[in-house]
């Protein structure tokens, strides 16, 4: 399965609210470096990654909920 970054942290504390929500539109949440940033009390990028075939429906439930803009997704 190939997974693709559609948001990224800062502080572990951001990342609840916003994997609840994906979750809850039925859409699973994978976390990269989520781990080492609690172990280490650290500042650093969290990449919250979905599957390649959830990203449209990922990134039109961020921009809806309002946890991102459509400015964020332009490449």
């Amino acid at each position: 399965m190939d997974l693709i970054t559609i948001k990224t942290f800062n502080f572990p504390s951001e990342v609840a609210i916003v994997q609840s929500f994906l979750e809850m539109e039925g859409i699973t949440v994978y976390l990269k470096n989520y781990t080492a940033s609690q172990l280490s009390y650290s500042i650093g990028d969290i990449d919250m990654q979905v599957a390649n075939e959830d990203y449209e429906k990922a990134k039109d439930a961020l921009i809806e909920g309002g946890f991102a803009v459509p400015e964020d997704f332009k490449q």
